[in-house]
């Protein structure tokens, strides 16, 4: 392969996106969750601490000088403002991050995990777009039985992100994950045998 291909992965919560991961990995792929790398920045970045906690307040702020991640959730949860406000600083930063990572990348395929791939710039920057779905209720049992989640907290959690139509329309790849996981496999060995040139 001339040139490293980047494939952005995005999906609904619970539908089964870390799975899919864990498959490009084995093939020798770089894969990077954007999720992850907010956390990263949250516990090491000066500038970003400090920025979270003038934008928030101390509560924002654990005894030991870190962010308290939790709080910081609480805090924007059900406040489209002050989750903007958020995004605004963390955003920026987590993709010059993500950038700084595929540039200096060796293998031949990049997997960008982002829930909200399709929301801004990084999409751009994607070859293709790979998007993982699965039914409402595969979602509500997965959040119950893996995140011990109650029912209605993954309800909440589920109906406050935007329709699975809206990321499918904007799909190079769908992935149904709600079937047996060797049903999931088969999908993801088509889509990745179809990849331009050869990443193998």
């Amino acid at each position: 392969m001339s040139r490293r291909l980047i494939i952005g992965l995005t999906g609904n919560i619970a539908t089964g996106k870390s799975a899919i991961m864990r498959l490009a990995a084995e093939r020798g792929a770089l894969t990077i969750d954007a999720d992850r790398v907010v956390h990263e920045l949250l516990a090491g970045d000066a500038a970003i601490q400090a920025a979270v906690v003038e934008a928030f307040g101390p509560e924002a702020r654990r005894a030991d000088g870190g962010i308290d991640r939790a709080a910081l959730g609480r805090i924007v949860f059900g406040d489209p403002a002050r989750l903007a406000r958020l995004e605004s600083i963390l955003h920026p930063a987590t993709r010059a991050e993500i950038a700084r990572r595929v540039a200096t990348a060796d293998a031949p395929v990049v997997m960008i995990e982002a829930i909200k791939l399709l929301e801004g710039p990084l999409a751009a920057a994607c070859d293709q777009v790979w998007v993982t779905v699965c039914e409402r209720a595969t979602q509500l049992e997965r959040l119950r039985v893996c995140r011990g989640m109650d029912e209605a907290a993954a309800v909440a959690r589920v109906d406050a992100q935007a329709p699975q139509s809206e990321k499918i329309a904007r799909a190079d790849v769908v992935i149904d994950t709600g079937g047996l996981m060797s049903a999931t496999q088969a999908q993801f060995e088509r889509a990745w045998a179809a990849l331009p040139g050869d990443p193998s």
